[in-house]
């Protein structure tokens, strides 16, 4: 039998742990807002500079065709531009689900050894009769990290599969806007 000072030294341990992750949860939370921060300060400063080139372009034009040409060269690169930057928020969410979630992994991982040790406790002190209780027990904890682990890999292709959409709609897009500048470019 697990004597009270033991159950008291694991709860201290896992307070511990928790802490540990909470921390570093937090500072990781705190440098994926800095990214973000210096993200979308680089894309102010870029649409700044852009905005001044434009407005200093437009001020020069003379006529109707020189306009619609001014306008459709901000096109494409705008474009591109904004492409860009959905990418890199994309890029930047999918780096912090990851590092998020292999914690948790881990996390449950621990939970599971930890869970299991205290089952395997259980069933070296279990009293005589209950074997049909442990067996239960066992077998739940079985089903159930099945059940996770069926979960994980269907979230591991649900992952794939939006990477590969957003992928194609970029492509997508990229050759709607190079469509377009080449047929403006032509007339």
């Amino acid at each position: 039998m697990i004597s009270n000072a033991a159950i008291a030294e694991k709860a201290v341990d896992s307070a511990k742990q928790a802490q540990a992750v909470a921390i570093q949860m937090a500072a990781r939370s705190l440098e994926a807002v800095e990214k973000y921060i210096e993200l979308n300060l680089q894309a102010a400063k870029a649409s700044l500079a852009d905005v001044a080139e434009t407005s200093a372009d437009l001020m020069k034009v003379k006529d109707v065709n020189e306009l619609a040409a001014a306008v459709q060269g901000v096109a494409a690169p705008t474009a591109a531009k904004v492409q860009s930057y959905g990418r890199n928020v994309y890029a930047l969410n999918t780096e912090i689900a990851g590092e998020f979630a292999k914690v948790a992994e881990a996390q449950i991982a621990a939970a599971n050894k930890q869970f299991a040790a205290a089952i395997n406790d259980m069933t070296k002190n279990a009293p005589a009769g209950t074997e049909g209780m442990v067996a239960l027990v066992k077998s739940a904890f079985a089903a159930s990290n099945t059940a996770f682990d069926a979960i994980s890999k269907a979230t591991a292709q649900a992952k794939e599969m939006v990477e590969s959409n957003v992928e194609a709609a970029v492509k997508a897009g990229e050759a709607a806007v190079g469509t377009a500048t080449k047929r403006r470019a032509a007339k």
